[in-house]
């Protein structure tokens, strides 16, 4: 059985939530689902995957995590291109 990571899921969704104006914003929208997961009635694993998930975001610069972003965002247009190239 694959074993996988989750923090990296959480740290794609908080990364692709919206548009962030700052590394700051970033930050504190990582604090406050820690906090909402750590106060909900989720499993150790669960909040444990959300620490490491912010621990993960403030290991990276502003335009690290915008680089990600446009990684994350340039593999779902590429997947649309290709749909677009058939017809």
């Amino acid at each position: 059985m694959k074993k996988v990571d989750y923090s990296f899921k959480i740290l794609e969704e908080i990364l692709t939530m919206k548009e962030f104006a700052t590394r700051e914003e970033v930050i504190k929208v990582g604090e406050t689902m820690l906090e909402l997961a750590s106060k909900g009635s989720y499993s150790d694993k669960v909040k444990a995957d959300y620490k490491e998930a912010l621990r993960k975001l403030n290991t990276l610069s502003f335009d690290e995590m915008n680089e990600i972003i446009n990684i994350l965002s340039s593999d779902e247009y590429d997947d649309d291109d290709d749909d677009d190239e058939e017809e």
